[in-house]
């Protein structure tokens, strides 16, 4: 049998793999109690925080592709959780805007995700957690530098 794969021991490695349980198991979570998938309940917190935007401002502010976010919208929409009106100065672009039933569903998945919040606070102290905070901001700082500087190396 050979060595371990080469990707075990790193550190980004770690991180991901507990960033990839967390992220499967509120979508489980979401899907099973309010039947709405992690991409779709993070546009309702988007457009709830933003509104009234773009579908142009919304992808810029979620750093996702457009062509995703326009047909996670276009099923809010949809499923009236979103509503879509004319642009008041642009005629090409339209103003999105939760309903009422998208400002209640936005509420209940940011109750339960308080919830899970506070289950994965619970197993640590509050001195760990604010070292966890700190430790993956500092992380994703030096993360984003070695981003900016592949970007300037690349052709």
């Amino acid at each position: 049998m050979s060595a371990a794969p080469a990707f075990l021991p790193l550190l980004s490695y770690e991180v991901n793999s507990a960033s990839d349980a967390l992220r499967r198991s509120a979508a489980l979570r979401f899907r099973r109690e309010h039947d709405v998938s992690l991409m779709e309940w993070r546009t309702l917190a988007l457009i709830e925080h933003l509104q009234p935007v773009t579908l142009r401002a919304l992808t810029d502010y979620s750093s996702t592709d457009k062509a995703q976010i326009s047909r996670i919208v276009s099923a809010l929409v949809e499923r009236a959780m979103v509503e879509r009106r004319a642009h008041s100065t642009d005629a090409r672009s339209a103003q999105l805007s939760l309903t009422a039933a998208g400002r209640k569903k936005a509420r209940s998945l940011a109750r339960t995700a308080q919830l899970r919040d506070r289950a994965f606070r619970d197993e640590l102290s509050e001195e760990e957690a604010a070292q966890l905070v700190a430790v993956l901001r500092k992380l994703k700082a030096k993360a984003l530098a070695l981003i900016e500087e592949e970007e300037k190396t690349q052709p």
